[in-house]
C-alpha cells in the first residue's frame, strides 16, 4: 500500500514538473520583403530544471519555418502548432477593454438589426413581385362589362404593388446604408483599440517542451517565423526642378498583409531581398545565323517612351557644365543600409500595419542629384519633340526597378517606371511633349532614267526632309534622329549618302543632328541615299 501511494506521489510531481503554462508572446521586428515578411518576437519564462512546457500565443495564422534560439543551458526537445477554433465575438472580448467590448456589442446588435430588416424587406419584395406577375398573367374573363371591371382592377392593384416594391426598395437602400455606416463605426473602433479591424477566427498556437540543465527566472526566449500573404511594391515620387537643375527621388512603399496580425509596437524594416528565389547564371547554347529575305532594317524605340536608360554620345564631363554645381544633400526618412544582395530601410518612427486592411503608402527614403533638360524627337516615328530630363549620376543613387510618378516644378507629367537593368551612363525621365516645338518629316522617292528595261537593277534614291519650328520666345536645342536602312545582304547597295552634317552610326546607321534655333525661326534639315538592288525583288524604303 505505501508503494503505491509513493508512486502517487511521484507521479503528481511529475506531471506537475511538465505542466503547461500559457504565454502572450512579444512583438520585437519585423522585415518585411516584397513577397513575405519575417517576424520576430520573444517571450519572457521561468525555467525550472527538468521538463517545461509551454504553449505561445498571438501568432500569425500562417505562420511557416518556425526558429527558435539556442542556449547553452536550456534546448528545446520538442516543438508543434496547434489550431484552436475561435467566435469572432468570444476573439473580440480577449483583445478589447470591458468597456469597450460593450460599446462593440451594442454596435453589433445594431447592424444584426438593420441586416434583418434588410431580410424582411427583401422577402416582402419576392412576395410581391410573385404577386404581381400572377395578376399580370390572369385572363380569363365572361363578358365585356367583367373585362372593362377586371381591367380596372388590375391596373389599381398592380399601382399598390409597385408602390409598395418602390418603398420596400428605398427601405432597403436606407436599411443598407446605415448597415455601411454601423460598419465603419465597428472598424473605427477596432483600429483604435487592436491597430486593425481584422479579427482572426482562429489561433495559431505553438506548444514547446524545453529541457533546462537549471532553474532560470525570466528568461528571454527569441524564435521568428515567416510568413505569406504579403504584398509590397516600391515606388518613386521623381521631383525635377529646371531652376535649380535638381531632381529629387522620394521612395516609399505602398504595402498591406494578410497574415491575421497587427504589425504595431515594434522595428518594421522593409528589405529589397526577393526571399525564395535563388539559382545559377545559365548555360549559353550555340547562337546560329541562317540567310533570310534581304529587307530593310529597321530601328525601334524602346516602347516605354517615358523613361529608359540609353548611352548618350556627348561627354559626360560637359554635360556636368551645364547642370548647377550647387545642390542640396539627401534627407533620410528612415535609417539605409546597403548589402551585398539587398538594401534594407529601418522606419524612424512606429508605423501600425493591420493585417487585413487597405494598403498602406509609407515614405522610406529621399535622394538628390543633378539633372539637365534637353530636346529630343524621332520624327520618324512620331513627329513630335519631347522635353526630357538627364541624370548623368543616378548610379550613385542606388536606385530600384520601379514605377515612379514624375512631377516638372511641382507639377505632375508622367507615370513612368525606372529601369536599370542594361543602364549606360545617364538616366532620361520624358518630361512630356513640348508642343511649342514643331516637326515634320517627309519622304520622297525618285528612279534615275537610268535604271531601264535592259538594266537587271533596280537603283532608287530616297530625300528625307526633317522641318523644325521654333514657336517660342526663347533660344532652344533640339536632338534630332532619323536613320540610313543598312544591307543585309550583298546584292543590295547603299550609296551616295548625303548626311547633311549629321553623325551616323556606321553599326546602326542611325543619325543624329544638333539643331539651334532662335525665337520663331524655321530649319529644315535634308539628307539623302541610293539604294542599288536586283530586279524582281520589293523592298520598303522609308
Amino acid at each position: 500500500m505505501k508503494k503505491i501511494v509513493l508512486s502517487l506521489v511521484l507521479l503528481c510531481l511529475g506531471f506537475v514538473a511538465i505542466a503547461q503554462t500559457e504565454i502572450h508572446s512579444k512583438m520585437e521586428k519585423v522585415t518585411v520583403y516584397p513577397n513575405s515578411a519575417l517576424v520576430e518576437k520573444s517571450i519572457v519564462v521561468n525555467l525550472q530544471k527538468g521538463e517545461n512546457k509551454f504553449i505561445i500565443k498571438d501568432n500569425a495564422s500562417n505562420a511557416e519555418n518556425i526558429r527558435f534560439q539556442s542556449s547553452d543551458t536550456w534546448f528545446i526537445s520538442s516543438m508543434y502548432v496547434e489550431h484552436t477554433s475561435i467566435p469572432r465575438d468570444e476573439s473580440l472580448k480577449k483583445r478589447l477593454p470591458q468597456a469597450v467590448f460593450a460599446q462593440y456589442t451594442t454596435l453589433n446588435n445594431k447592424l444584426e438589426d438593420y441586416n434583418a430588416k434588410i431580410r424582411d424587406c427583401n422577402s416582402l419584395k419576392s412576395i410581391l413581385y410573385t404577386q404581381r406577375e400572377q395578376l399580370s398573367n390572369i385572363l380569363r374573363v365572361d363578358s365585356v362589362k367583367n373585362m372593362k371591371d377586371f381591367f380596372t382592377f388590375q391596373r389599381e392593384e398592380l399601382v399598390k404593388i409597385n408602390s409598395l416594391i418602390d418603398k420596400t426598395s428605398k427601405d432597403v437602400n436606407n436599411y443598407s446604408y446605415q448597415v455601411s455606416q454601423v460598419t465603419e463605426e465597428i472598424n473605427n473602433l477596432l483600429r483604435k483599440h487592436l491597430g486593425g479591424s481584422y479579427v482572426p477566427d482562429y489561433e495559431k498556437n505553438i506548444v514547446i517542451n524545453i529541457y533546462s540543465n537549471k532553474a532560470l527566472a525570466n528568461e528571454k526566449i527569441d524564435y521568428n517565423y515567416l510568413v505569406s500573404n504579403v504584398f509590397c511594391a516600391y515606388s518613386y515620387d521623381v521631383m525635377l526642378d529646371e531652376d535649380l537643375n535638381r531632381a529629387i527621388f522620394s521612395l516609399q512603399n505602398n504595402v498591406s498583409q494578410y497574415t491575421g496580425e497587427n504589425w504595431q509596437n515594434c522595428e518594421i524594416v522593409f528589405s529589397t531581398s526577393n526571399t525564395g528565389y535563388a539559382g545559377f547564371d545559365r548555360v549559353l547554347n550555340p547562337y546560329y545565323l541562317d540567310y533570310e529575305q534581304a529587307r530593310a532594317l529597321y530601328s525601334i524605340d524602346n516602347a516605354r517612351a517615358n523613361t529608359y536608360v540609353k548611352k548618350e554620345p556627348a561627354n559626360k564631363s560637359a554635360r556636368l557644365k551645364e547642370v548647377a554645381t550647387s545642390i542640396d544633400g539627401y534627407v533620410n526618412v528612415s535609417n539605409m543600409q546597403k548589402f551585398s544582395l539587398s538594401n534594407e530601410f529601418t522606419l524612424n518612427t512606429k508605423q501600425i500595419i493591420a493585417s487585413g486592411e487597405q494598403p498602406n503608402i509609407i515614405p522610406l527614403h529621399k535622394d538628390t542629384t543633378k539633372v539637365s533638360f534637353a530636346r529630343y524627337s524621332t520624327p520618324k516615328n512620331e513627329e513630335k519633340v519631347f522635353y526630357t530630363a538627364l541624370l548623368p549620376d543616378w548610379e550613385d543613387l542606388g536606385l530600384l526597378d520601379a514605377s515612379c510618378n514624375v512631377y516638372l516644378n511641382n507639377r505632375f507629367v508622367s507615370n513612368s517606371a525606372i529601369i536599370t537593368s542594361g543602364a549606360a551612363d545617364t538616366m532620361r525621365f520624358s518630361v512630356g511633349e513640348d508642343k511649342n516645338v514643331k516637326v515634320s518629316r517627309k519622304v520622297r522617292k525618285m528612279t534615275p532614267d537610268k535604271s531601264g528595261f535592259l538594266s537587271k537593277e533596280i537603283e532608287e534614291t530616297v530625300n528625307i526632309s526633317l522641318v523644325i519650328k521654333n514657336t517660342k520666345s526663347e533660344k532652344i536645342n533640339i536632338s534630332l534622329k532619323d536613320q540610313v536602312p543598312i544591307s543585309s545582304n550583298p546584292d543590295i547597295k547603299i550609296t551616295n549618302i548625303d548626311l547633311a552634317n549629321g553623325e551616323i552610326d556606321s553599326n546602326s546607321g542611325i543619325v543624329r543632328w544638333s539643331v539651334d534655333l532662335d525665337p520663331r525661326e524655321e530649319k529644315t534639315i535634308t539628307f539623302s541615299y541610293t539604294v542599288k538592288y536586283p530586279k524582281g525583288h520589293r523592298i520598303i524604303l522609308n
